[in-house]
């Protein structure tokens, strides 16, 4: 049986929102906190397993950190190209 294929562009289309906008701002936080945290805990830490772990730790949550603020600014820029 064949599909059938609608040309709405609608629904292809990326929405921003303001809960879209909220979600990726928390979770900006969240991974932020979590980067200071790691960080600090690397500072502090003694034993070279712990700063080697706190290391990976703080340069992971530090990527996650600014694809999010990508995301956010795309999320951003959207919604004003929309008005």
């Amino acid at each position: 049986m064949k599909k059938k294929t609608t040309q709405n562009s609608s629904k292809n289309m990326v929405r921003s929102s303001a809960k879209k906008i909220n979600m990726a701002l928390r979770k900006l936080i969240f991974f932020l906190i979590l980067f200071v945290l790691s960080f600090v805990l690397l500072r502090v830490s003694g034993s070279e397993f712990f700063q080697d772990l706190f290391k990976l730790l703080a340069i992971l949550f530090g990527f996650i950190s600014v694809a999010l603020v990508i995301v956010l600014l795309i999320l951003v820029f959207l919604k004003v190209m929309k008005k």
